[in-house]
């Protein structure tokens, strides 16, 4: 099983940044991005209100 880039099915998710406001906000988005990128999601847009997320690669089951 492993990652598998997906060109045709793009799936987006969209953070609100105001609940990560805080001294901490670094770390806390850090832990977001990192897991993100763990399981394929890569950042497409960031302001100072949101972030948008889009899934670039899936698991694929069988084995290559």
């Amino acid at each position: 099983m492993g990652l598998v880039k997906v060109n045709r099915c793009w799936n987006y998710k969209t953070y609100d940044l105001a609940l990560l406001a805080g001294t901490d906000f670094l770390e806390k988005l850090g832990e977001i991005l990192d897991e993100a990128g763990k399981n394929g999601w890569e950042l497409a847009h960031m302001n100072d209100r949101f972030m948008v997320l889009k899934q670039l690669f899936r698991f694929d089951e069988e084995p290559r």
